[in-house]
């Protein structure tokens, strides 16, 4: 499933996001868990501090002990050191029922020949308040900086990328037959759009130069083939109607004549070809193929003394959007087909509705893949003396309108499908 640049950024942005703020909220934490205990540490001794010197100066008289503050207790001289290091305490207060958790310092201090341990005492309470507190302020200023963050990369992604997607309207709005200019924006505010602008348009230009020196090709060959190709014929009547003509020049003039008029049909063929594949038919009609497809029936049945018996059902009124000569070709060229490549005393079936055109005949099985049959100059029998290009218009002409072929094989029945919709 594609997915538009500006989904694909925000899709890193909250992959990746989330996680590095992750990692940063733990090592915010870590470092203020660290800190908190630190300031603890110099709270202690602070405290310490100032209620020896109280002690000191009041000569002893202040109260020994106060629950939650400190304790001063008169110990033997050699009594062990207390360790250096903060430790952990609770106390039970009758009041309000409630153990309170404490961290405790103890040092063993000397004054007057007498020796104490001082002991301070800080509520580990309002320190896990605090580090809880601070902890959740930061994730929530961390989720509302992820939100900011992609709200922000969306909004400024859509006003950086905006030349890109003028620049992407415009060329999918361009059409070499249509509409063969495509204006863009020479100076945008970023130098890679400017160079993309400035690259398409030189594409643009080199495509135009192109197509028209292709088109004129077109043009000037089916002037200067036809005219030969005229003369020829012209000279061949001429010949046929010689008194002198001799039988023996008479089949070598048929056989001229036939490859001429092949030569013609050739011509006439690739230059089509040429012409769809530039896009040479812009003009589009509602175009009936139930009539066009009647006539054609017609004037095949006409034109062939030993027409094939036909079978048809063809639904009234089916239209479709095309070019009127493109859909004549493409309806003769596959009765043509149907007929050229039949078996003596052979059918024909032809269904037509709004949803397909469906012609099936009898015939010979072909040699090799079925789909080289669309293919430009294969013919399903070598001896066959059509030009090869009557599928490839086919194909050619349903590729153009986006239109289905399908074909398929069968005990001796070949089945064509255009589906209309």
């Amino acid at each position: 499933m594609t997915k538009t640049l500006e989904q694909k950024n925000t899709g890193h942005l909250l992959i990746w996001l989330p996680i590095i703020l992750l990692l940063g909220s733990v090592l915010f934490y870590v470092m203020l868990t660290y800190q908190a205990h630190h300031m603890q540490e110099k709270q202690l001794e602070l405290k310490l501090k100032n209620v020896w010197e109280a002690f000191r100066s009041q000569t002893g008289s202040m109260p020994m002990h106060i629950k939650g503050e400190y304790d001063i207790v008169q110990v033997s001289a050699d009594a062990g050191a207390p360790s250096e290091e903060p430790g952990d305490t609770s106390l039970y207060y009758k009041e309000t029922g409630q153990q309170v958790n404490f961290q405790m310092l103890t040092r063993r201090l000397e004054w007057n020949g007498k020796y104490y341990l001082v002991t301070t005492y800080v509520s580990s309470k309002e320190i896990s308040h605090l580090i809880i507190k601070v902890f959740i302020a930061e994730i929530v200023i961390f989720l509302f900086l992820l939100l900011g963050i992609v709200i922000i990369n969306r909004r400024s992604s859509r006003l950086l990328w905006q030349p890109f997607y003028d620049t992407l309207k415009r060329a999918g709005a361009y059409d070499v037959v249509r509409n063969p200019e495509l204006q863009l924006e020479k100076q945008t505010d970023i130098s890679e759009f400017n160079r993309l602008n400035s690259e398409l348009t030189d594409l643009v230009e080199k495509v135009n130069r192109v197509y028209s020196n292709q088109k004129q090709f077109v043009e000037n060959a089916s002037h200067e083939m036809q005219t030969p190709l005229a003369i020829i014929r012209s000279k061949m009547e001429l010949l046929i109607n010689d008194p002198a003509l001799t039988e023996r020049t008479a089949s070598l003039l048929a056989d001229i004549t036939s490859a001429n008029e092949r030569l013609s049909q050739l011509n006439k063929s690739l230059l089509l070809l040429a012409k769809i594949d530039n896009n040479q038919f812009p003009e589009q009609d509602r175009v009936n193929v139930t009539d066009v497809l009647e006539k054609i029936l017609h004037n095949y049945q006409q034109h062939y003394e030993d027409f094939p018996a036909l079978s048809k059902s063809i639904q009234p009124d089916v239209f479709i959007v095309a070019n009127l000569s493109l859909v004549e070709i493409l309806l003769s060229n596959l009765v043509g087909n149907a007929v050229v490549h039949n078996i003596p005393e052979g059918y024909i079936k032809v269904a037509l509705d709004a949803s397909k055109l469906v012609i099936e005949n009898s015939g010979n099985p072909i040699s090799g893949d079925p789909e080289a049959l669309f293919e430009r100059f294969k013919k399903g029998d070598d001896a066959s003396k059509t030009t090869g290009l009557g599928l490839a218009l086919v194909k050619q002409i349903t590729r153009l309108y986006q239109l289905r072929l399908q074909y398929h094989y069968q005990n001796k029945l070949h089945r064509m499908t255009v589906f209309l919709t």
